[in-house]
């Protein structure tokens, strides 16, 4: 076989995978807020890059969800349609549930003290609420579940829906209500994996996640009537 990739070196992070990630970090953080036009012009001066990655990067925001363009009005942030939420949460409590069966062979001892470790950030973090600290936290306390599960694909899709069900609450204040009890059914689901009690394991975890959609949908239909109205 000849040297098919001597003229394509690999490149570690592009621009426009920089770019990338700075947009989405501020949708998905709320800086940037749902209906937000994107005007190119400006993101280019600021960001201080040309228009072409600029371009490739709202190109893969928008595969992921995160933009749509429309014609003669160019790229926005997506929409968020609340009640959407509920269906996040149905799915998140059925993959979460199977990650959990599935990881637990995989939690030993450094993982559970990880476990803790990060719940314990998250419960000193309540002091002063800062959702973004607070959803990174609980973001790393799942994928770390989800992970133990030696599979990458429920890796991926756990941290696909964590993504969005943060768009939401970055714009639903009132959702950052939930932290406290959030922080008590880890330490629920910790204990569970720590005695080895592998049904109270799978059956915390689930009732976590349904909790959680319970209450976060809720709200959110509550704010699209209101908006509706």
């Amino acid at each position: 076989m000849g040297e098919l990739f001597s003229a394509k070196p690999l490149v570690v992070d592009t621009k426009a995978a920089q770019i990338r990630q700075q947009l989405a970090d501020a949708i998905v953080n709320g800086e940037l807020q749902p209906g937000d036009r994107l005007v190119l012009d400006e993101i280019a001066r600021q960001l201080g890059v040309s228009k072409i990655p600029l371009r490739e990067a709202l190109s893969s925001l928008e595969g992921a969800g995160l933009v749509v363009t429309t014609p003669h009005a160019g790229p926005r942030v997506a929409p968020l349609p609340f009640h959407e939420v509920r269906g996040i949460y149905l799915l998140r409590e059925s993959v979460e549930t199977l990650g959990m069966t599935l990881a637990l062979d995989g939690l030993d001892a450094d993982a559970v003290e990880r476990l803790r470790d990060i719940n314990e950030q998250m419960r000193r973090g309540l002091r002063r609420p800062d959702v973004v600290a607070l959803s990174d936290l609980n973001a790393e306390f799942h994928l770390a579940i989800a992970g133990a599960s030696g599979y990458s694909s429920i890796v991926e899709v756990v941290g696909d829906l964590l993504i969005k069900v943060r768009r939401y609450r970055a714009v639903v204040p009132a959702l950052a209500a939930n932290w406290e009890l959030a922080v008590a059914e880890h330490d629920q689901l910790i204990e569970a994996i720590e005695s080895g009690d592998r049904d109270a394991a799978i059956e915390h975890m689930r009732a976590h996640v349904h909790n959680q959609g319970q209450l976060e949908a809720a709200d959110a239909l509550v704010r699209e009537a209101g908006e509706a109205s």
